[in-house]
């Protein structure tokens, strides 16, 4: 079963995306609102993918990938951010704190979401 963390503050599309991977067949879901949340999550468990906003209150985005050690724990995760951020400060430091991939989650439909994680869980 693989095992996905959801990191997303807006709970239209924190309750959207995880009724969507939680329909999937071989997925194991966590969700956090905020980077601190998913600090928790992280070290109780370890993921094959995060899906991973930017901008969140709390504990934001380049904040919980300055301070999750999971290329320490799991170097395997594969750390997606979905951001409505395009370009920017936040996302060059997140590239360079080594996330796999970049996605403008206003962009995606549910069909791309799922093909996405597949994909992170395929690599």
């Amino acid at each position: 079963m693989a095992k996905i963390l959801l990191v997303e503050d807006e709970k239209v599309l924190r309750d959207a995306y995880t009724i969507l991977l939680e329909s999937q067949d071989g997925y194991e879901l966590d969700v956090a609102a905020n980077g601190q949340e998913a600090l928790d999550f992280c070290a109780k468990n370890t993921y094959d993918v995060i899906l991973l906003d930017l901008m969140m209150p709390v504990l934001d985005g380049v904040g919980f990938l300055e301070k999750a050690s999971l290329k320490q724990r799991s170097p395997s995760t594969r750390i997606v951010v979905m951001s409505n951020l395009s370009s920017g400060e936040a996302l060059a430091k997140a590239i360079d704190l080594g996330i796999h991939r970049h996605a403008v989650k206003s962009d995606l439909s549910s069909a791309e979401v799922v093909a996405l994680v597949q994909e992170e869980l395929n690599a």
